[in-house]
């Protein structure tokens, strides 16, 4: 079974392991976007704020797709799968 973000033609959604490495490596290039940001105009850091709340819903959104993906490929869940 195939996960893809978004519809039929989206990205697929990787491994566990590799979504996860994925997540972290997003997080350090915002991270380190947004210090930028606020050392150049520390009165951004409300938009910034807001800005950081929305990526991590995002990287949840990620996470958990990451997650599912992996659960469906365990043979228990493909055993299920094929019950119904």
């Amino acid at each position: 079974m195939k996960f893809r973000f978004g519809s039929k033609g989206g990205d697929e959604v990787a491994g566990l392991e590799q979504s996860l490495r994925d997540l972290q490596s997003q997080l350090g290039e915002h991270q380190k976007r947004w210090a930028e940001q606020l050392t150049a105009d520390p009165s951004a850091f409300a938009d910034l704020e807001a800005q950081a709340h929305l990526t991590f819903k995002q990287l949840a959104d990620r996470c958990t797709a990451g997650l599912l993906a992996h659960a469906a490929r365990q043979p228990a869940c493909a055993n299920a799968a094929q019950k119904k």
